[in-house]
């Protein structure tokens, strides 16, 4: 019994646990950790790779074109069987019968964003340049855009906390962008969504073949 407890607790910390991505840009370029839970560690940029021998890589590119050339001169060898004709089978099914489907699946893609949350989303970008006037335009036109965009976007996505905008600076030469994102899914969740539209699937699946409609 203790046993089977265990592995439940260890099941529903899995589906709980959330894991995804954090990206990281500034100007020292694009940084990429790997979430897992409250521990986060960095897979882009990997460990710089140690320089190989010169001739030892050349050698290792020798090996490699001569067994790819062995492969294609024994593939050649063999004799090809010739292919048998078969004439294409119609489907039997037509638009109609598939539009309940197509129409789960526009359902599926629109819930599909409740999969994944955004822990963080912070953009910061910078604008600057010798033209005083050109610079004040644009960021006047960013912050119209942005005013617009983001009560769409905060509704489309699972957005917990966000942080983004244009800052005006004259001093600065060009524009400059710094942005940090974190996002997430659980296990969970993930199956929940599987379970819920393949049974919606299943359901439909069932419906067409009492009424008669064609299998695939």
């Amino acid at each position: 019994m203790t046993v089977l407890l265990i592995i439940l607790a260890i099941l529903i910390f899995l589906n709980i646990l959330p894991i995804g991505a954090r990206v990281i840009y500034d100007e020292s370029g694009v940084r990429v950790r790997a979430v897992l839970g409250l521990i986060q560690f960095q897979v882009v940029p990997g460990k710089p790779k140690e320089p190989k021998d010169p001739e030892a890589e050349a050698e290792e590119k020798r090996k490699k074109k001569k067994e790819k050339a062995e492969k294609k001169a024994k593939k050649e060898q063999k004799p090809k069987k010739p292919k048998k004709y078969k004439p294409k089978q119609p489907l039997g099914v037509t638009i109609q019968e598939f539009l309940p489907f197509i129409r789960l699946g526009l359902e599926a893609l629109g819930d599909l964003r409740w999969i994944f949350t955004i822990h963080k989303l912070n953009l910061d970008v910078t604008y600057g340049g010798s033209d005083a006037g050109k610079v004040a335009m644009n960021y006047g036109m960013i912050c119209g855009i942005l005013g617009t965009t983001l009560p769409m976007l905060t509704g489309a996505l699972r957005i917990r906390r966000y942080d983004v905008r244009p800052v005006l600076d004259y001093n600065c030469k060009d524009v400059r962008i710094v942005a940090d994102a974190c996002v997430t899914i659980t296990l969970g969740r993930v199956m929940l969504y599987l379970i819920r539209y393949g049974w919606k699937a299943l359901k439909l699946w069932r419906n067409k073949k009492r009424k008669g409609g064609a299998t695939v």
